[in-house]
């Protein structure tokens, strides 16, 4: 049997990545991520898939692909999964002999890594000590829904016809096996915070394998560090029958780490490629600006600013945070991030000792909202960092002492502070949906109430407002650089649009490099 690759998700649309290999009968999966698209095609914020019925209203919507026996027990125990499955047998893309060896995790956004707390739990998750430290501090600070279990869970359980978490005492987690590709990271702190439990429940021995001299059952498997939003983020190699394929995962070269994406493509062209699997969200774009652009840009905001500096990006971006921590600093002020953004750092740092994390003497707090029940992590938070806590009395206060980073869905929390001259500066992505466009609008009805002024790619002038934000993703002249310099036989492009697409074959048509276009379900041969 031929080399195959198969596309479930990240075909013709940003993210939603669940990518099959298969060398005869050895599979990977490479990521098995949530699909934004497809979830608002059916979803949204007051309307979602039923957790009682397990993994029917995923089946049946097409979130999950039919992929018969590769998900949980215990989410496909009900009578109605057999009718869901029927029905589905006869649909494009289903198959029940898919058994992959291994998820590739290549980093922890939701696009990535959501789904992955779905999958049957014999398969293990190959991923940086960065990322999987990621993945746990995020579902410990979770709201505990399925797709946020993807590092250990309790087990669904029967009671009538609906499918309920166990309550009572004295249950047992179950563990994923997850495996390290960076083994030297996994120090004793990293191994402490993997196996705390801060839910009720009996906690089993939990440990993280470390891969070693790479090979998964028989097949080699390389990981390389690349430059993203969000710390950890890696590529992959893997060797097959056909040659050695690439997987690029998400992919800049405009951040503090670079250099290390260059690496991958020189790495990827020693192996001389039959075929690599690449990214292109920004495909076709021109460069934007880089991480440095953007911690320039703040430190200028946040100095002539008087009043109350809301900094709104994703605090797993660490080189933002540390960005935004060095323009409270240059301007006399304190950064004060949530509960939850602390928990992540304090789990990131296990890993790298130069991750910030909440002290009063470096400036970087906690807003502690103390209406907000202290039970489980957030109580271990409170006490680790108590000389870091300051509430909305004392932001109200003395407003201009502190750069508070929220987001649009931590609005209200302002509230409390109350009416304030100030500035909200939106250093996230652009809205690219109706949905987003929506919440734009209510951002800014917010800011309106609370009497502070727009800065950011979000603004009425975006042209002059640009410079708060760099994007996570290559542009389309790194991208080609990437390509060339890795140099592959065949070129399979994911994570992106049909401008990506094109951009793809304008560039790479009647040369070297064979681009081939995936389609939902369909296999592709290689070699």
């Amino acid at each position: 049997m031929a080399v195959r690759f198969t596309a479930y998700g990240g075909a013709g649309e940003i993210g939603g990545n669940k990518l099959l290999l298969e060398d005869g009968d050895w599979q990977v999966m490479l990521d098995f991520g949530l699909s934004f698209g497809a979830l608002e095609r059916y979803f949204e914020e007051f309307l979602t898939p039923r957790a009682a019925h397990g993994l029917s209203d995923y089946l049946q919507t097409g979130l999950l692909p039919p992929l018969e026996g590769l998900y949980r027990a215990d989410l496909t125990q009900l009578p109605e999964h057999a009718h869901v499955w029927e029905r589905l047998r006869g649909r494009p893309g289903y198959r029940n002999d898919v058994c992959p060896r291994a998820v590739l995790l290549s980093h922890a956004h939701a696009d990535h890594v959501s789904y992955v707390s779905m999958l049957r739990p014999s398969v293990p998750v190959v991923a940086s000590a960065t990322t999987a430290l990621i993945a746990k501090a995020m579902q410990d600070s979770g709201l505990g829904g399925v797709s946020a279990q993807t590092v250990f869970w309790k087990g669904s359980v029967t009671q009538g016809h609906v499918l309920r978490q166990p309550t009572r005492k004295g249950f047992v987690f179950q563990q994923r096996p997850w495996t390290i590709v960076d083994g030297a990271a996994w120090q004793p702190g990293a191994a402490d915070y993997w196996a705390r439990r801060y839910t009720k429940g009996e906690a089993p021995e939990t440990r993280a394998a470390v891969l070693g001299a790479g090979d998964i059952d028989g097949r080699a498997v390389r990981a390389f560090p690349v430059d993203h939003s969000i710390p950890g983020a890696c590529g992959f190699a893997v060797e097959t029958s056909a040659g050695w394929i690439g997987y690029s995962g998400d992919i800049r070269m405009h951040g503090r780490r670079g250099r290390q994406t260059l690496r991958f493509a020189e790495e990827l062209a020693k192996l001389d490629l039959a075929a690599l699997i690449c990214e292109g969200t920004q495909a076709g774009k021109p460069p934007g600006a880089s991480e440095d652009d953007v911690r320039a840009r703040a430190i200028e905001r946040v100095r002539a600013e008087r009043g109350l500096v809301v900094a709104d990006f994703g605090p797993r971006n660490i080189e933002r945070l540390e960005g935004f921590l060095a323009a409270a600093r240059a301007a006399g002020r304190r950064l004060v991030i949530l509960d939850k953004d602390a928990l992540i750092l304090k789990a990131m740092r296990t890993v790298d000792p130069a991750v910030p994390t909440p002290a009063a003497s470096e400036g970087l707090l906690i807003y502690a909202d103390y209406r907000t029940g202290a039970r489980g992590w957030r109580a271990a938070v409170l006490a680790e960092f108590a000389d870091a806590l300051v509430g909305p009395s004392a932001i109200r206060a003395a407003p201009g002492e502190y750069v508070l980073c929220l987001s649009f869905y931590d609005a209200p929390r302002l509230l409390d502070v109350g009416p304030t001259p100030g500035v909200w500066i939106y250093s996230s992505s652009e809205p690219y949906n109706e949905e987003q466009l929506l919440d734009r609008r209510r951002l800014h009805n917010w800011t309106r109430l609370l009497g502070l002024d727009f800065a950011g790619a979000m603004g009425d002038d975006e042209a002059e407002q640009a410079g708060f934000h760099a994007s996570g993703h290559a542009s389309g002249p790194d991208l080609e650089q990437f390509v060339t310099i890795a140099n592959p036989r065949v070129l399979i492009p994911v994570h992106l649009q049909d401008d990506g697409l094109a951009f793809y074959l304008r560039t790479f048509g009647g040369s070297s490099i064979d681009v081939r276009e995936p389609r939902w379900g369909e296999p592709i041969d290689i070699g």
